[in-house]
C-alpha cells in the first residue's frame, strides 16, 4: 500500500463502547499491518488499561458527559470546550482516512471534527435504540453499522445503515460453538455486575442467592462486581456458605465464558454480542436508568427469541431478588430449558461482526 493509514477510533468510557472498537481495530491491524490505529476517548483510568493490554495507542481528551453539565456547569463546559479544540488539533495533526465513532460521549468530538473537516466516517452502534450520540451524528456519517435490525428505522436521517452485529473480540468470537455440551458438576454461574460496578444487580443477586442456596450445589458461582462491591460482595458470600470467586473485573473474559453454563447480567448490547457468541442462556435484568431504556430494548429483543429471561427491577431489593430467585428455581432445576435456550442464543450470534465492519471501513477508505 502505497500511503500509511491512519484510523481513528473515537470513543470509550465503558467497556461496552470500547470493546467492539478495540475488536475492529485488531482486524484492521490484521489486513492492514502497516497501518495506524489510535483511539481518543475519555480520561478513565480503566479505558488507558484495557487498550494498553491491547497495544493499542492511545489520546484521552477532557471530555464529559451531559449527565455533568447539571452537577458542574462550569467544569462541564470549560473541559468539553478544550475537548473540541484538542480533537480539531488531532484531526489536522493525523490526517486519518477514516474515522470511526464508537457511540457514547466521549466519541463525539473527534466525530464532530472530523464532519467539520470532511474525513469519512463510520459510526458503530451497539444498541437497539440508538444512543444520542450516533443519533445527532448519523446524518455526517457515510454508513452507521448496527448490531440490531430494528434500530435501522430509528436512524432516518442516515445516509446508510448496515447491520452487521456487534463487534467482539477474537477471543471470544473463536467461542462460537457447534454445539454447545452440557458442563459436568460443579457448574458455574456467571454474574457480570459491570466494569463499572452495578449496585442494585450485585445486591439483588446476593439476596436472590441466599433464597436459592439448596438449588445451587453442584454449582459455582463467579462474580465480576465492579470496583466498589468486591469486598463486601466476598464477604456476603463466605456468610452464605457458597462456593463463589469474586473479581471486580476479570482480564480472563473468553476463560470465564468457557466455562459458565449460566448468566446473570445487565443488557449492555457489547455484553449481549459476547455471550450470543459463547452460546450462553442469560438472565437479564435491564438497567432502569440506561438512556432511553435502551438496556430493557436490547433484553427484550433476545427473550422474544428464546434466548434470555428477563427480569425487571421492583421497587426494593428484596422485590428483584424475589423476581430473579423465582426464574433461578427453574433453570438451575432445567437442564433442557438451559439447552434450548442454549441454540436459541447461538442462533443468534454474529462472531464476525468486526470482520463485516472492517470491508465497510476499508471499501470507503478505497474509494
Amino acid at each position: 500500500m502505497a500511503t500509511k493509514r491512519t484510523y481513528l477510533f473515537a470513543g470509550g468510557g465503558t467497556g461496552g463502547h470500547l470493546f467492539p472498537g478495540i475488536a475492529v481495530a485488531l482486524e484492521l491491524l490484521r489486513r492492514e499491518p502497516e497501518c495506524r490505529v489510535m483511539f481518543i476517548g475519555s480520561e478513565k483510568d480503566l479505558e488507558s488499561s484495557i487498550l494498553a493490554r491491547y497495544q493499542l495507542e492511545h489520546r484521552p481528551l477532557p471530555v464529559e458527559s451531559l449527565s455533568a453539565l447539571k452537577r458542574r456547569p462550569f467544569r462541564f463546559v470549560l473541559r468539553n470546550w478544550r475537548a473540541w479544540r484538542a480533537a480539531k488539533g488531532l484531526i489536522r495533526e493525523t490526517s486519518p482516512t477514516i474515522v470511526v465513532g464508537l457511540g457514547g460521549y466521549a466519541s463525539a468530538p473527534i466525530v464532530w471534527a472530523a464532519a467539520r473537516a470532511c474525513v469519512p466516517i463510520v459510526l458503530l452502534e451497539q444498541n437497539v435504540i440508538p444512543g444520542r450520540t450516533t443519533r445527532w451524528l448519523a446524518s455526517s456519517a457515510a454508513v452507521v453499522c448496527t448490531s440490531f435490525a430494528e434500530a435501522t428505522d430509528r436512524l432516518p436521517s442516515a445516509k446508510r445503515v448496515e447491520v452487521t452485529g456487534n463487534p467482539v473480540r477474537q477471543e471470544i468470537s473463536r467461542l462460537t460453538p457447534e454445539v454447545r455440551q452440557p458442563a459436568a458438576p460443579p457448574m458455574e454461574l456467571l454474574v457480570l455486575g459491570g466494569s463499572q460496578g452495578a449496585d442494585s444487580l450485585n445486591e439483588a443477586v446476593l439476596a436472590a442467592v441466599g433464597q436459592v442456596r439448596e438449588q445451587l450445589v453442584g454449582w459455582r458461582i463467579v462474580h465480576q462486581t465492579g470496583p466498589r462491591l468486591a469486598d463486601s460482595v466476598r464477604l456476603a458470600y463466605q456468610q452464605l456458605s457458597v462456593d463463589a470467586e469474586v473479581q471486580p473485573f476479570f482480564d480472563d473474559m473468553a476463560a470465564r465464558y468457557r466455562a459458565a453454563s449460566l448468566v446473570i447480567s445487565r443488557a449492555g448490547a457489547t455484553t449481549i454480542a459476547e455471550l450470543t457468541c459463547c452460546g450462553l442462556p442469560m438472565v437479564l435484568l435491564p438497567y432502569r436508568h440506561a438512556a432511553d431504556d435502551h438496556q430493557r430494548a436490547n433484553a427484550n429483543s433476545l427473550q422474544t427469541r428464546g434466548a434470555a429471561i428477563v427480569v425487571e427491577h421492583g421497587a426494593t431489593t428484596e422485590e428483584t431478588a424475589q423476581r430473579l430467585a423465582g426464574q433461578l428455581l427453574v433453570l438451575l432445576a432445567d437442564e433442557p430449558l438451559r439447552q434450548r435456550m442454549n441454540d436459541a442464543t447461538q442462533r443468534l450470534a454474529m462472531p464476525n461482526a468486526a470482520s463485516r465492519v472492517v470491508d465497510q471501513i476499508q471499501a470507503l477508505a478505497n474509494r
